[in-house]
Formats: structure tokens, sequence, C-alpha cells
């Protein structure tokens, strides 16, 4: 199909085709295709939106969105590698779907069917809005490590300078793809929202412990929360050193991956698999604090979740560096992924859990969540870049 019998076809449409990138969808539960989903949400009013992805999940069933699995190989990620490889005939029905759409929406440059889409989108006029969540990732594996550097470095430099408008989720990302890169618009920084009416504090300080023995967990022990995939590069390796050097702690689990902590085999892990949404805001309720000993993120979502149902989070330095300071709510540890010490993490957390001002810490952080993130007003800055770009 031409570039003008595309242009033809939009507009005999009622509204603008948008193309929607991800790996996954939604329902494969990662912080990226979650945003993803929240956004398209917001955004359904104004486009007609047709969402591809890899079909190792349900797509999600949302008006006004059109989601079409693309049959792909997912045999990477069980090596901590989220990396879906589609196949080749969807490969080619790529270049049709990019044609016949009016702008492409991508998360992530990264995955296979991504860096395809970018420099076709260019090639037949199509604007893209790329948004970049990760960047280099300190893998304990050099050769893994430095793959990632040189790919960032050659493709993502490439596929975010040919981008129409790059938009970073975290100013650490930013900073770091800025360093090389010569960016067609300068490059924004706009914060993941969250949903503050479904991850919101529990209505009576009771109701935690109520929460608690709900949960089979024991009210009068310290519950330390750990929600994410359970991979290498999240921490898994040092908690579970924590968890072996504090057994009369309560260590929560909610996630999925080959790292599972369900067969560590220690009587104070507890682990949730598949919550979302309200089920899981109840395990940020009754949570002392969210610990996340992570590297190589952008600012994942659930650090905003977890503070928004007002738990404060102990998180490692570099990946706190990903959104806004938050003294009180937000509790920065140094952290070395090739050199971990679960120490001096243990001693953090200690002293955080005996303050005597944990009840002002929780209203606090579920204040500065509020202030700070919203997924209808990241949804307007969206549709206005959006606008603008078909209108040029």
């Amino acid at each position: 199909m031409s570039f003008m019998a595309s242009r033809e076809i939009s507009t005999r449409r009622e509204k603008p085709r948008l193309l929607l990138l991800t790996h996954y969808y939604p329902s494969h539960r990662g912080g990226v295709e979650i945003v993803a989903g929240q956004l398209a949400t917001r955004l359904a009013d104004c486009y007609d939106i047709h969402w591809l992805a890899a079909d190792c999940d349900p797509p999600p069933d949302i008006s006004g969105i059109t989601c079409i699995p693309q049959r792909a190989w997912n045999g990477l990620e069980k090596h901590g590698l989220p990396w879906p490889i589609w196949s080749l005939r969807n490969w080619w029905r790529l270049k049709k779907t990019i044609a016949e759409s009016d702008i492409l929406h991508i998360h992530d440059f990264i995955y296979p069917a991504h860096l395809l889409a970018i420099p076709l989108a260019k090639i037949l006029g199509k604007p893209v809005v790329l948004t970049q969540h990760i960047g280099d990732i300190e893998y304990r594996n050099p050769a893994l490590r430095n793959i990632l550097k040189t790919i960032n470095r050659s493709f993502g430099r490439w596929m975010l300078g040919i981008s129409s408008q790059v938009v970073f989720i975290s100013p650490r990302v930013k900073a770091g793809f800025e360093a090389y890169t010569r960016f067609t618009s300068p490059p924004l920084y706009w914060p993941n929202g969250v949903d503050s009416r479904v991850f919101t504090p529990s209505p009576f300080p009771t109701n935690r412990n109520q929460l608690r023995e709900s949960h089979g967990l024991d009210p009068t022990k310290p519950a330390l929360l750990f929600v994410g995939r359970f991979v290498e590069r999240k921490g898994l390796p040092l908690l579970r050193q924590m968890v072996e050097m504090r057994p009369n702690w309560q260590w929560c689990f909610a996630g999925w991956g080959p790292l599972d902590p369900s067969t560590w085999q220690q009587p104070n892990v507890f682990v949730w698999e598949g919550r979302q949404g309200a089920s899981l805001a109840t395990l940020y309720q009754l949570a002392d604090f969210l610990v996340l000993p992570s590297h190589g993120e952008g600012f994942p979502l659930v650090i905003q979740e977890s503070l928004a149902c007002g738990t404060p989070v102990i998180v490692s330095e570099e990946t706190a560096a990903g959104g806004p300071a938050l003294p009180g709510c937000m509790t920065p540890i140094v952290h070395t992924p090739k050199n971990p010490d679960p120490a001096h993490w243990i001693s953090v957390i200690e002293h955080r859990l005996n303050t005597d001002k944990q009840a002002e810490c929780r209203r606090l952080c579920a204040e500065k969540a509020k202030q700070n993130w919203c997924w209808d007003t990241l949804a307007t800055n969206y549709k206005k870049l959006l606008a603008g770009l078909l209108n040029d």
C-alpha cells in the first residue's frame, strides 16, 4: 500500500488510528505493559487503537481498543530476558499495519518488532512516539551487561534519534541516553501515573492487623513486601540472604519468575501469584515496607503503587534516582549488584522499623503519591503530544 493510499484511508476514519506496540499485554503483569494499558484506556476516546504484542498472555478487553496478538517465541524469558520474538509471518504483516495507521506509540525500543517498526514508520512517513522505560542494566553476567550497553549505544541511539518524540519515565534513564543521542525533538520526562482510586491507604490502622491475619500473617511481627518478577536484576538473590538472616520477620512476595521464593523452603516466606489491582493493593496496605534491591530499571510502577497505599519504600540508590527525592517515604540504599551487602540492608530496615512515626510516615507517603503521579494528567499530556504530531 502506498503512502498516499494509507492517507486516504485515514481521512475516512472517524478517529485517527494509533498503532500501539509493547512486548507483552498487561496480563503478563510487568510494569511496562501495565503502563501501556493504563494510557491506552485513557486515549481510546480520541484514537482508534490497534494494539500488537506477543501472544504469550491473553489480551485485555478494553472498549475502543483492538488487540491483535502476534504469535511469538518467548523462550528467553526463563533466562531473565523478557524478549519475545515474533514469527516471520507477523513481521511481514507489521509493515501493512503501520501503513494503515496514522501514528505509532511504542514502549521501549529494544524488542525485535520495535526495532523494525521504528525505521519502517520513518520510511512510510508515520510519526512515532517512543516511551523509553529502561537504559543500561548492570547484569552480574559481564557478557549480558556489555551486550546491552552496545545495543543502547548503537541501535538505541539510532531508534531514539529517528523517533518523532521520545518520552522518558525516569530522569536517570533520560540522562543516560542524552549522553550519546541526537534527538529529533528535545526529549521529555513524564513519570508514570498511579490509580489512587485502587491504590489507597487502609482506612483504619486496625485494618492492617486484620489484613495480615486474613493473609495468614502474624500482626505482631514485621512484614516486608517485594512485588515484581522473580529474577536476578530485581534483587532476589539478596532478598534470599536477608530472609535467612531475619527468620523472625515475615517476607512477603507477590510476583512470578524463575527465582521463585516458594522453593527456598523458609517458614517465614509467603508467596502470592496473580495479584493485581485491588488484590495487590491489600498486600501493600498490610506491609511495613516495600523492599526493592533492584538495578537497571527506570522507576518501577510498584514504588508508586506502594507509596499511594501509604507504605514507605526501601530501595536501591540507583532505582530511587529514577524518580523524585521523597525523604521519609523512599529510603535509598547504596547497592552494588556484583557485591551486595545484606547486613547493610537489614540494618537500614531495622532502623526504619524502630521509628515512632510510622502513622505520620504512611500519611505522608500517600500525600506525596497524589501530588506527583496521576494517570489522567499523564494521558492529557500524551493527547496533546499526539495531536500536535498529527497536525504537523
